[in-house]
């Protein structure tokens, strides 16, 4: 005859949980806990912080705008050229209804890692400034200054030496090669996307 196995012995034969392994489970029971709060915590301070982030972003952009090509006002471009490395985004500006230039939003690697750029190209595409957005390059800013004010009235491609600049390239930074190469390379990459936007018949 089969022995019945009442509840109370049922609960005799089980074994105490392994003391070490209650100890562990605790731990990560915690570190759960903690790591739920912490991600609730930064998403509302994402929450809370993004609108004044971005509105702080489009007051740079549109001062950019302005610094690269003034007194116009912008539209932006909705269907961009495709094939451009680095493009991000393109502004039409104009001046009492006539065509002024583009406004075109690149971004380029330099030796601290990825930069963005604001470079204006007027409508016979030369270009009317380059303004750096965001970099995290070695460099002082007033060195970035005296390599962006050699870019207006360049056009086609531009090229970089250690020579003073002149009608085909600019003169690199002195010891930020790689900075200079890197602007250099956005600012090709403008000049080639509104090249390629106005070659397809928009204007």
């Amino acid at each position: 005859m089969e022995e019945q196995v009442t509840p109370k012995a049922k609960l005799a034969l089980k074994k105490p949980l392994d003391p070490r392994l209650a100890y562990y489970l605790r731990i990560i029971g915690t570190l759960f806990a903690i790591t739920a709060a912490v991600a609730v915590l930064l998403s509302l301070v994402n929450l809370l912080t993004k609108p004044f982030i971005d509105a702080h972003a489009e007051e740079k952009r549109i001062a950019a705008l302005s610094a690269v090509m003034p007194d116009a006002q912008y539209e932006t471009v909705t269907q961009l050229p495709s094939g451009i490395d680095g493009l991000l985004a393109m502004t039409r500006a104009t001046q009492n209804g006539a065509l002024k230039g583009y406004c075109v939003q690149v971004t380029s690697n330099g030796f601290g890692g990825a930069m963005e750029l604001m470079v204006g190209v007027d409508e016979n595409g030369a270009i009317t400034g380059v303004s750096i957005l965001s970099h995290s390059e070695t460099c002082k800013t007033d060195r970035h200054s005296w390599l962006v004010e050699q870019y207006p009235g360049h056009s086609g491609e531009v090229l970089v030496s250690s020579a003073p600049a002149d009608a085909t390239h600019v003169q690199a930074i002195s010891g930020a090669t790689m900075t200079s190469n890197g602007v250099t390379r956005g600012v090709n990459a403008a000049l080639q996307a509104v090249a390629a936007y106005t070659k397809g018949g928009n204007s």
